[in-house]
């Protein structure tokens, strides 16, 4: 289930309404339904379950060509339990100070723009798990130039406030970013970014990497830390266009020091998806993953979406 998929979804209408619902000039409104079937055997037993996966609504108010108001909800479910309730996932507005994005000023409830999480997929990449970070009071001034774009940014979190940076560099084919995040996990322990990708024919290759810049210390996130550690992890990928909007994705993730988050240490696995009809997709995944402890598990994903 991916908790950036409002994130996606909002910069999507506001950059191709043809994908929205335009119900207005001044509104548009995005969602998304994801039902999935999951299968788990290995070490850690056999499990099998139907879910709600992903149940995504948003909504993009625009006044003026000035301004723009985004509300989101989300409703998350895993295969025997509600991972997240439905709730307010977003709420922000931005002021295009500027025209044609040179600059915008966002202040709201937000996902902080740090890390990248491009992923074709089923699975969200390691590298989301560690460090996609949503807060209530964010402010963000962003801006391109060319090929060139980049973001400052300062919020305030329940164990630090904090700040914090990006700059990418993109074209048709291939794209570069670097991120800078002061708080990572809301903590005081700052971390670093590195995502690119690029075209080659028909394959996209994408990498990204994001690692603690510091040790936590045992004690630090509530006591959940138990020795000293500095976590990181690394998402590899490989995408097939086989054409007609199909796709074959290959990937490998991987972390270190991340025991004492709940994360696993190594996954690895295929994901195939395709158009079933009009804005419904399919997708079905195989992944095996390793714990720390050794135990290693294959799951296989079956996902029905929906999208508008």
């Amino acid at each position: 289930m991916k908790k950036q998929l409002l994130t996606t979804l909002i910069a999507t209408a506001l950059t191709t309404p043809a994908l929205a619902v335009e119900v207005s000039d001044q509104l548009e409104v995005f969602g998304t339904i994801e039902l999935e079937y999951g299968a788990n055997r290995g070490d850690s037993g056999n499990d099998y379950g139907t879910a709600l996966a992903t149940g995504a609504l948003g909504a993009v108010i625009k006044p003026n060509d000035k301004f723009d108001i985004t509300t989101s909800w989300l409703y998350e479910e895993g295969l025997h339990e509600v991972e997240t309730p439905l709730e307010i996932d977003e709420a922000f507005v931005t002021w295009h100070a500027l025209p044609d994005e040179k600059l915008d000023i966002t202040t709201g409830k937000k996902y902080l723009p740090f890390g990248k999480f491009e992923s074709a997929m089923v699975s969200d990449p390691l590298t989301l798990d560690l460090s996609e970070t949503r807060l209530d009071k964010v402010l963000e001034a962003s801006g391109k130039n060319g090929n060139i774009h980049a973001s400052i940014y300062g919020f305030e979190g329940e164990a630090e406030n904090g700040y914090g940076a990006r700059v990418g560099y993109s074209t048709e084919k291939a794209s570069v970013g670097v991120d800078y995040l002061s708080s990572l996990m809301d903590s005081e322990v700052p971390a670093i970014g590195l995502n690119g990708s690029v075209k080659l024919g028909r394959v996209t290759l994408l990498g990204e990497h994001v690692t603690a810049s510091k040790s936590f210390k045992a004690g630090d996130l509530d006591g959940s830390i138990t020795t000293d550690a500095k976590p990181s992890a690394t998402h590899l990928e490989a995408n097939f266009d086989l054409n007609n909007d199909r796709t074959v994705a290959l990937a490998w993730n991987q972390t270190k020091e991340a025991e004492d988050i709940g994360l696993p240490k190594e996954y690895y696995g295929a994901a195939y998806r395709q158009p079933i009809y009009k804005d419904i997709s399919g997708a079905v995944e195989l992944i095996r993953s390793k714990s720390y402890q050794g135990e290693q598990d294959r799951t296989l994903t079956a996902q029905l979406s929906y999208a508008f």
